[in-house]
């Protein structure tokens, strides 16, 4: 993932709806930023320019952050705090670990913080330059991947990876639109396996077909959401299309008949979906009123 908040700040949907509190409750990743401010004093709100989040099914989670650091703040802080240590490295290098959360970070230059729960991944990265070729520049399939990504701008997130994507796109087939929730495999492992008699626009077969899958946010005065699936071929493209274009008209069906409040209605009418070759496109975007009804009537 990919978050600009020097841009964001200076949007209008900023100022009014986001601030640290926003990020706070996440598990891994507000965490780290938890203990990132808590650490240098610089938070999503002040001092945070870009950052870049990886995180791994078996729970690595590793961030590179850009910002203006006080570094005498830093060292203060660290010789106060008992559950800090700190890990000198040849070359000068010290990693300062937080004991009780494993949290590792150490400043890569005068703007650039590099942390991890995993130590093994920061030492990794203390011989790369800004001429190597390591990490994510050896997947070339992704980097085309974010190449494709329209909205850069301010957030965005991408994957190639199938456990991922079914995550995702198993929150669309258990849409509960009968009211009968879609019966899935007792084995968690099983991708294949899944009682189809509800027929309520499964996706598990289709998914499979997507080689990579971006979400990107966009930041003005409302917020513009895009996700971009990039198929194996146009024929797989065209078949997520119509079952994503099902799913969002029997939601629609389903808001009318269960009397849902009002924005949720307008709010699926307001989502698009394109395909252009392999890709497939769904966008929505959300107003400050939209925003506004959301909160007031406790919608999600």
């Amino acid at each position: 993932m990919y978050f600009n908040f020097k841009k964001m700040r200076e949007s209008e949907f900023w100022k009014k709806f986001i601030s640290d509190s926003l990020f706070e409750s996440e598990r891994n990743f507000g965490s780290f930023l938890n203990n990132l401010r808590e650490a240098t004093g610089v938070s999503i709100t002040d001092g945070i320019d870009e950052l870049y989040f990886s995180n791994s099914w078996i729970g690595d989670n590793s961030m590179v952050i850009k910002g203006v650091f006080d570094k005498a703040r830093v060292y203060d802080y660290i010789s106060r705090d008992t559950l800090y240590k700190k890990i000198d490295y040849p070359g000068g290098i010290s990693v300062y670990k937080q004991t009780e959360t494993n949290f590792n970070f150490y400043f890569r230059d005068d703007f650039t913080v590099c942390a991890s729960n995993y130590l093994k991944i920061l030492e990794n990265t203390f011989t790369v330059s800004d001429t190597s070729v390591s990490g994510l520049l050896n997947n070339t399939e992704l980097m085309k991947s974010i190449g494709d990504i329209i909205h850069k701008e301010n957030i965005w997130m991408v994957t190639n990876q199938q456990l991922f994507i079914r995550g995702i796109f198993e929150n669309f087939s258990e849409i509960d639109i009968s009211g009968n929730d879609m019966q899935k495999s007792t084995d968690s492992n099983d991708i294949n396996h899944y009682d189809d008699t509800t027929q309520s626009m499964q996706l598990y077969n289709v998914y499979k077909s997507i080689q990579s899958l971006s979400i990107s946010f966009l930041m003005t005065d409302e917020l513009q959401v895009l996700m971009q699936s990039y198929c194996e071929d146009n024929s797989s493209a065209g078949e997520l299309k119509n079952r994503m274009d099902a799913i969002f008209a029997l939601a629609k069906l389903s808001t009318a008949f269960t009397k849902k409040p009002a924005p949720v209605i307008r709010i699926l009418e307001k989502i698009d979906t394109e395909v252009y070759d392999r890709t497939v496109y769904v966008s929505l975007k959300f107003t400050q009123e939209d925003i506004n009804e959301i909160r007031k009537q406790r919608i999600f």
